[in-house]
């Protein structure tokens, strides 16, 4: 797939585009090994560090949206409801739009690691930094441009399925 060109994108705050918010206070020392992710301030496997059992009448963070570490700037699209950590500086931080969709939650979590790459464990990024980050994006009628980026990432992921087939018809 060609390089994008950005240049006619236009720039959103987050704060303006995502209720940002943050999990309830939780730790996973807390917890028994369940079947419900965990989403935590990590930079691989969605932020996913272990499946817990949530605690009678808990409610579950929801799903379809976007989870920002605050120590590396790493973003990840939740399809499912997890249990986020919450509570001391390097909780979650957690984004929502209604527009929001898995194909366009992952360019979104992508270019916001790409903006927000610069949050390191001595300088957290923060439920209010996050909120004034820009963010640069397609957009149409001076909004972003929610069906292009849904395109954008169905036509990658078929583009790699057929790449997929292709290699396995060779093997």
């Amino acid at each position: 797939m060609n390089k994008i060109n950005t240049d006619d994108w236009k720039e959103f705050k987050i704060g303006e585009l995502f209720k940002v918010c943050r999990p309830a206070s939780r730790s996973q020392s807390n917890y028994e090994e369940g079947n419900v992710p965990f989403v935590a301030s990590g930079n691989y496997n969605n932020g996913v560090i272990k499946y817990l059992k949530p605690k009678e009448g808990e409610k579950l963070d929801k799903g379809n949206c976007i989870t920002v570490s605050p120590v590396d700037g790493s973003a990840f699209y939740q399809e499912n409801d997890f249990l986020g950590r919450g509570g001391a500086g390097s909780s979650i931080i957690i984004l929502y739009n209604d527009n929001l969709n898995r194909y366009n939650g992952y360019f979104i979590s992508t270019v916001i690691r790409n903006v927000c790459k610069k949050y390191f464990y001595s300088n957290m990024a923060n439920k209010d930094t996050i909120k004034e980050e820009k963010i640069k994006l397609p957009s149409k009628n001076d909004n972003p441009d929610w069906e292009y980026m849904e395109k954008y990432i169905k036509k990658l992921e078929k583009d790699m399925l057929d790449n997929l087939l292709c290699f396995e018809s060779i093997i």
